[in-house]
């Protein structure tokens, strides 16, 4: 994987990261709640660490697919390996929730919610990225080791503000 696109994925798994913590501390706070519908914390905590564990595995899956797809510079292939490899990961993540959902340790339904921090993530990766790189740190760093922010982009490119404006 390249410097930016494994920045990228450290980014996503520090999102999804602080959504699996938010509810495993959720779950913590409202335990006699849950003890009440019948679900012990402990496989709830479990439960949700594992669906972080299989999001983070499955997030670096797609960007190694992504990646190769894009090497590829074939359409057809990368269209046929981003649909394979997309359900093989479906049926990955199958295998593995029955196997895992069927201990004790570790409740089912909790490693689904963890799964849905996959989400989670892809949402607070700007704002994990503003809070690492800082206010000032550039958006983009050009190959040739140089680097552009994006007011520069916008002066480079035009103002996408003003291209809807119609005289």
């Amino acid at each position: 994987m390249t410097k930016e696109i494994r920045r990228l994925v450290a980014e996503m798994c520090v999102g999804m990261f602080l959504y699996v913590l938010a509810l495993g501390i959720l779950a913590v706070i409202f335990r006699r709640g849950l003890a009440g519908m019948g679900f012990a914390l402990g496989p709830v905590l479990f439960g949700l660490l594992a669906g972080f564990i299989a999001d983070a595995a499955m997030l670096v899956h797609m960007a190694v697919v992504a990646e190769r797809a894009t090497d590829s510079r074939d359409a057809g292939y990368a269209n046929r390996i981003t649909v394979v490899q997309s359900m093989l990961r479906k049926v990955i993540f199958i295998v593995v929730l029955f196997f895992l959902g069927s201990r004790p340790q570790i409740d089912a339904v909790a490693m689904i919610i963890g799964a849905l921090g996959l989400k989670m993530g892809a949402f607070l990766q700007p704002t994990v990225h503003r809070v690492i790189a800082g206010k000032n740190a550039p958006d983009t760093e050009l190959p040739d080791g140089s680097e552009i922010t994006f007011r520069e982009r916008r002066k480079e490119y035009g103002n996408d503000e003003d291209s809807d404006d119609r005289a």
